[in-house]
């Protein structure tokens, strides 16, 4: 390249001894944008001239340098949590966020419920690409949904014993939801943080949750009394009917036995009547015998035969 000075003085210019230097810059520049790291707990969407053509794990990773590919790392694998009505630590404290957990009951009264969504970006190119906002359109659709829920039910089944059956419900609509708009967004858990009346009626309600716990405790009670009373009642009942049925069988086969020694002892008298009468007369003797004190033997006119003797003495 030729330039002329002031002086009329016409001086070469070697241009390329400068080009050297912007593109060794352009290299450079090239180069590092052609390496790409994606840490373990994102997925990178790799994008040609904006536009989608591959999703990579975690790793490193080559591209064709900017702006020809461009990466937008999305983490996939970390899960968030979206709060409603609280913030943080202050869980049990509604105060500072009564619009987002004022909500009107299905019996028109009013609760202050605080809430947190928790969801990870199950796909990556879902969550970036099909909607423009997508954890703020998840915080709409979680605050609709739970207030839906609320004004399906009456104020004290939610104040009481229906958390877990809301929970369950509203993680179920807001993934329902999800899914429609193809968020690419997969709901963990939903956690019903507080439920708790409005500060004017707290004290009225909390005697009424006494009274409804006092009501909880005083059936179990009885229920653990009955579940002690009826067995034991029960066992004795068997006791008593296999005692009395033990005591039937003994005395039918004592009835039976004493009928069988009777019907042989006829049929013994029948055979022989002397020498039965003389075996019952000898037999009777062997029972009432023992029990004598003094045992005298006289003849025919009823006088000793044995004075010397006292057989009583000899008894063992």
């Amino acid at each position: 390249m030729r330039v002329k000075l002031p002086d009329g003085q016409v001086v070469d210019i070697p241009i390329l001894r400068f080009l050297w230097i912007p593109l060794l810059a352009i290299l450079v520049f090239g180069g590092s944008t052609m390496v790409y790291q994606v840490d373990a707990a994102e997925e990178g969407l790799v994008l040609r001239f904006g536009r989608h053509i591959d999703t990579v794990g975690p790793g490193l990773h080559f591209k064709f340098p900017y702006p020809v590919d461009t990466v937008i790392k999305v983490p996939s694998r970390i899960v968030d949590v979206q709060q409603f009505g609280y913030r943080r630590d202050a869980r049990r404290n509604d105060g500072g966020f009564e619009e987002e957990s004022s909500m009107l009951t299905g019996d028109l009264n009013i609760v202050l419920a605080g809430f947190d969504v928790q969801f990870s970006r199950a796909m990556p190119a879902e969550f970036v690409f099909n909607v423009n906002d997508p954890v703020e359109t998840l915080r709409d659709i979680s605050q609709s949904v739970m207030r839906e829920i609320m004004g399906d039910r009456a104020s004290i089944p939610i104040l009481t014993v229906g958390r877990t059956e809301i929970q369950l419900r509203a993680r179920e609509l807001i993934q329902e939801w999800v899914d429609r708009f193809n968020m690419g967004i997969r709901i963990n858990e939903v956690n019903l943080i507080f439920t708790n009346p409005p500060q004017p009626v707290r004290s009225a309600f909390n005697d009424l949750n006494k009274a409804e716990q006092d009501a909880v405790r005083f059936l179990e009670e009885a229920s653990r009394e009955f579940q002690e009373r009826v067995p034991r009642a029960r066992g004795q009942a068997e006791r008593l009917v296999l005692e009395a049925e033990g005591f039937l069988e003994r005395r039918v086969r004592v009835a039976r036995g004493e009928a069988d020694r009777f019907t042989q002892m006829l049929d013994a008298y029948r055979a022989a009547p002397e020498v039965t009468r003389n075996r019952l007369y000898l037999e009777r003797f062997e029972t009432f015998l023992p029990r004598l004190e003094e045992i005298t033997i006289v003849d025919e006119n009823l006088q000793s035969i044995l004075p010397l003797l006292n057989l009583g003495d000899s008894r063992p």
